[in-house]
């Protein structure tokens, strides 16, 4: 623990003790970027996420039992949409007698919808939910309708709610062409709420998206996302909120890779998940293992194969991360950060090229960049309701985060 009660300080460069439940695909939004797009094969984008179901009650507390007896200690419940659910409250009240930290993952829609004489919202504080992650991908309602086909003013009135009442929480946004040019609006609007920790994604066309031409209107350079992100990523360092930028390669944006979290990452990083995930229609037993991660702190399904290949569109690469997940441009073959990085989506070459990309001399522990391991705030771990985390943020960004900041 740390001096602010309820927050718990991660060692840096250890495995993350995070979980995740995942509740079933079945959704009602319509988030443009959604990776679940096109889930049954057809042309329909959201089709399959409406026809998706939802696991049971009964098989959610199983998951959660077995995650707190495979000694992990909090964990997100995802979707599809977690509202959603029924049984929402009961697995957050069985995951919080068991000692879990527990985080919703919500577009923000339906928590003020009535529930047992009062509110979702009050049913599931009251239930002992430790934490949220809203998305914010839109600063504005008309962009907020356009991107997710949601409210943006239902998101606010339940800031609202959680802000009266001292309770701090995260956001989630994902960087489309869609919304590029808010991203500093959208973090001016965190700033100035309760959000202690923001993460930004990259679009990548992972899933069904791959060989899909919608991507093509999604996916934006990171040229064109990176003096943007620095502003946003100032604006939120100044009001004592933690920045994570996940799924790029490291120098993608040079000034801002101690924020970076890519898939390698993942299993470090407290806020992740390291048990089983997207297997909505296995036994509970089996989501809730933690992965084995090797020595080598890289999982097998991510290892790096050399390569001297030229891509369809010209780009030549020196290898490869997993079954051509990634790929790393013959520029990066002495890179000194190439243990760490994932390399670079295949789509994304196929449409920008290789140009941008440049050895990042910066040294690395593992899979991680030390940059990242010397970055408090994201080490930072909420495990009670009222903990002050931008308070514990702020006081560590006096100490030796202030002198990162300063050599970034």
């Amino acid at each position: 623990m740390t001096d602010f009660p309820g927050v718990f300080t991660h060692p840096a460069g250890e495995l993350s003790n995070g979980a995740v439940l995942d509740i079933g695909l079945k959704c009602p939004h319509s988030c443009a970027f959604c990776y679940y797009s096109f889930l049954d094969g057809g042309t329909d984008q959201f089709a399959g996420l409406r026809k998706a179901s939802l696991r049971s009650t009964a098989d959610c507390l199983e998951i959660v039992r077995l995650l707190a007896e495979n000694g992990l200690t909090h964990l997100d419940i995802t979707g599809g949409e977690p509202t959603t659910h029924p049984g929402l409250a009961d697995i957050v009240r069985a995951a919080s007698g068991l000692g879990l930290g527990v985080r919703v993952i919500t577009l923000g829609q339906f928590l003020l919808r009535k529930h047992a004489g009062g509110t979702l919202l009050e049913a599931l504080l009251g239930a002992g939910l430790t934490d949220l992650l809203f998305s914010l991908h839109a600063a504005n309602p008309d962009s907020f309708r356009a991107i997710c086909g949601g409210s943006l003013e239902n998101v606010l009135a339940a800031l609202d709610r959680l802000d009266e009442r001292g309770f701090q929480y995260g956001s989630n946004t994902v960087i489309t062409e869609k919304n590029l040019l808010q991203l500093p609006d959208i973090a001016r609007l965190a700033a100035g709420r309760g959000v202690y920790t923001a993460n930004f994604i990259a679009f990548n066309a992972y899933h069904a998206w791959r060989g899909q031409d919608q991507a093509k209107l999604l996916q934006t350079s990171y040229a064109a996302i990176r003096p943007r992100l620095e502003e946003a990523v100032g604006i939120l360092a100044a009001a004592n909120a933690a920045v994570n930028i996940r799924y790029v390669p490291l120098c993608a944006f040079p000034k801002l890779a101690r924020h970076v979290v890519g898939v390698l990452g993942v299993p470090y990083d407290p806020y992740e998940w390291r048990n089983r995930c997207l297997n909505h229609d296995r036994e509970p037993a089996y989501c809730a293992e933690p992965l084995p991660i090797p020595a080598s702190g890289v999982r097998d399904i991510f290892a790096f194969t050399p390569l001297d290949e030229t891509l369809q569109g010209g780009t030549r690469v020196c290898g490869m991360r997993g079954d051509r997940f990634k790929f790393f441009p013959a520029q990066c073959a002495d890179c000194p950060a190439k243990s760490a990085c994932d390399g670079v989506d295949p789509t994304y070459l196929a449409r920008y090229g290789a140009d941008e990309f440049q050895p990042l001399d910066r040294p690395t522990q593992g899979p991680l960049l030390a940059a990242r391991l010397a970055y408090l705030p994201p080490h930072l771990v909420k495990m009670r309701p009222e903990a002050d985390m931008r308070g514990a943020i702020g006081h560590g960004a006096n100490g030796r985060d202030a002198a990162l900041a300063a050599r970034d």
